[in-house]
């Protein structure tokens, strides 16, 4: 047999020790077991093993690194860890086991939440957070109905840096909540706060109040700031609770804030506005008043004192106030006119002089649109009161005047226009022998030349204070009396022919103080008088209203008034067969001082309402009248709080005496 060297075989195993991780050391989620291998030959490869078995995982060239995946063992739980080397030869070596503590109790990756969430009517954006973890696997929006019901997955996004999401499918109507998870490449995850989506209804709109222009209402309101406004719908209704409601206007501009609204005249609506949004989520404005009859109560005049004391509406729907003007007070005046138009706005105003102290009572509009009007002046001569009449054209334009009287006082209160073109006056003259007033009629041709001059009374004071023609071509005349009736005096009525001559006389009134200021002749051939009684009613003075049948017999009388001082001044037959009556009062308004009085009555005299109309000051109203649109007019004045000079004030009403 032959003979030879035996093998040299390597059997001396590798030697391996762990450097990392340390004895007892805490680890979590994928840690690197870092190790030394050595050996004689070399190192074919280094296994990891936990707690004694194999897990596969080996690495094979320096320096040794292995990973180990703790996610899967409870946290808190101690561990052993081995390296396996192995060298070329296959010598096999363990290192010394060492222990660690598996928590991964803080592995979750950092919670991120909703930054924002806006809708449009198709789209909703979600804004998010990004998350700064190294291990980022993915992002999760979840929604659920509540706060603590079980969320569902909306979307899914695995790039970090897609923190705004677009969704498609949203329903803002319907309550919800949203949240952000975030998860990382270990299966860790983390859930922000939710965020809360309820569509809200758009914020409450406010309309402005309605102005009336000529026909249509102009109704506004400010533009909606909704981002997801859908339409504006506006709505009337004939009942201030917005009842059996009509919808007049819809639109989809957002920018449209206005609407003008045709609508007849003297009428009274109700207006609301709805805005709604994509959702049909609405809110609903104020409620506001829209009113088609002009109505106004304006002052007029500057810094002198103004003084209106008799109205009549023209033919062009505008008004007319006539009264006195000047710098010193009602003393040392001139005579005002002042046009007014239907809206209240004032057209012109013309004053004229004709000696140290002129005044204007009573005016009409003849049918050419020519006005003729009387008052009083000084006289040149002697310095006492005369008759002034003076005709104008519509412009206010003297076209004559002339003046009536001699040594003693005479003014006129009334003027009316009668059959033959010429017109008819009434007031007061002091009789030379006396020294008392006697009631005056003067009549005069189309020029203003005299034809004829009558005076009634007797030996105390009797004035006459209104006068109209008519039906049979004779006059009628009231005033007041103390010679021929109670020498306290007696509201007072004097039947005339053509010519003046007293067909017949009556008074009326009690053991007090009676004045009649205003006469009509009825639809059924009868008079209606207002004045003024202390001998009956509620208070220091009443308005005393009388209706008489053709021959002056009273057929009733009514008081009206308070606890204070009150005056009627001039009565009207309404289109409803009722009376207008103004006035002023100071029984009733809340201010203080007297008040323009307003009063409605039925056939009969009964009182239907009553309006007072002023500030703190002296308001007093003079004249009143049916207007063309079925409502109300006075005039006269009103000093604004009882220190300034006083301005001529007119207030156009409804048909129910209201002014807003």
């Amino acid at each position: 047999m032959p003979l030879g060297c035996e093998d040299d075989n390597d059997t001396s195993p590798p030697n391996v020790y762990i450097t990392s991780p340390m004895e007892l050391a805490v680890v979590s989620e994928i840690i690197t077991i870092e190790c030394i291998a050595t050996d004689n030959d070399s190192i074919r490869m280094v296994e990891l093993w936990i707690d004694s078995l194999a897990t596969g995982v080996t690495d094979d060239t320096l320096p040794y690194e292995l990973s180990w995946n703790t996610v899967p063992f409870q946290d808190s739980t101690e561990h052993s860890i081995m390296i396996l080397a192995e060298d070329m030869s296959g010598n096999m070596s363990f290192s010394e086991p060492i222990s660690v503590l598996v928590d991964n109790t803080n592995s979750n990756p950092q919670s991120i939440n909703i930054i924002s969430i806006g809708y449009t009517e198709m789209e909703m954006t979600i804004m998010i957070e990004p998350s700064m973890d190294e291990d980022f696997s993915s992002y999760q929006i979840l929604q659920s109905e509540t706060l603590s019901s079980e969320k569902s997955l909306l979307i899914e996004l695995f790039n970090v840096n897609d923190t705004i999401i677009n969704i498609n499918d949203f329903d803002p109507v319907q309550p919800s909540w949203y949240w952000s998870k975030v998860e990382d490449i270990h299966g860790y995850s983390s859930i922000g706060d939710g965020y809360f989506v309820l569509d809200t209804p758009p914020l409450e709109m406010h309309l402005d109040a309605i102005e009336f222009l000529d026909s249509s209402l102009s109704i506004g309101w400010l533009e909606s700031m909704d981002h997801d406004f859908q339409a504006y719908m506006l709505f009337e209704s004939m009942n201030s609770d917005m009842s059996n409601a009509q919808k007049i206007f819809e639109t989809n501009d957002i920018t449209v804030t206005t609407f003008d609204h045709q609508i007849d005249l003297n009428q009274y609506r109700y207006y609301q506005l709805f805005v709604e949004d994509h959702w049909e989520l609405s809110t609903q404005s104020n409620i506001q008043r829209g009113c088609s009859w002009f109505i106004f109560n304006e002052t007029y005049g500057d810094a002198n004192y103004d003084y209106g004391r008799y109205l009549i509406q023209t033919n062009d729907d505008g008004y007319l106030v006539v009264g006195n003007t000047s710098l010193l007070g009602d003393s040392y005046s001139n005579v005002l006119l002042l046009k007014i138009d239907h809206e209240g706005v004032q057209q012109w105003t013309k004053d004229h002089t004709f000696s140290s102290t002129d005044r204007l009572n009573s005016v009409m509009e003849l049918p050419d649109g020519n006005l003729i009007m009387s008052g009083s002046t000084l006289s040149s001569s002697n310095s006492s009161e005369d008759v002034l009449i003076i005709k104008t054209d519509s412009f206010g334009n003297i076209i004559w005047h002339n003046t009536y009287g001699d040594q003693q006082d005479e003014v006129a209160h009334s003027i009316d226009m009668t059959m033959d073109g010429g017109f008819i006056v009434t007031g007061g003259m002091v009789d030379a022998n006396t020294g008392y007033s006697l009631c005056y009629l003067l009549k005069t041709d189309d020029l203003g030349v005299l034809n004829w001059s009558r005076t009634y009374g007797g030996d105390q004071n009797d004035y006459g204070y209104s006068v109209v023609q008519t039906n049979d071509a004779g006059f009628v005349i009231s005033g007041s009396t103390r010679s021929q009736g109670d020498n306290n005096g007696d509201a007072w009525l004097i039947k005339t022919d053509g010519d003046g001559e007293i067909l017949w006389e009556r008074t009326y009134g009690g053991n007090g103080t009676e004045s009649s200021r205003s006469v009509k002749q009825t639809n059924d051939g009868g008079y209606i008088i207002i004045g003024n009684t202390d001998s009956y009613g509620s208070g220091y003075n009443d308005a005393y209203l009388l209706k008489t049948d053709s021959q002056g017999n009273e057929i009733w009388a009514q008081t009206i008034g308070g606890i204070g001082t009150d005056h009627g001044r001039n009565v009207v037959q309404t289109i409803d067969q009722g009376y207008i009556i103004s006035g002023y009062t100071d029984s009733f308004g809340e201010l203080g001082g007297f008040n323009f009085w307003l009063i409605k009555t039925d056939l009969l005299g009964n009182l239907e309402w009553q309006r007072y109309y002023g500030s703190s000051g002296d308001d007093r109203g003079f004249c009143g009248t049916q207007t063309s649109d079925g409502g109300y007019a006075i005039a006269g004045y009103t000093n604004l709080g009882g220190n300034n000079a006083p301005d001529i004030l007119l207030i156009k009403t409804d048909d129910l005496g209201n002014t807003e």
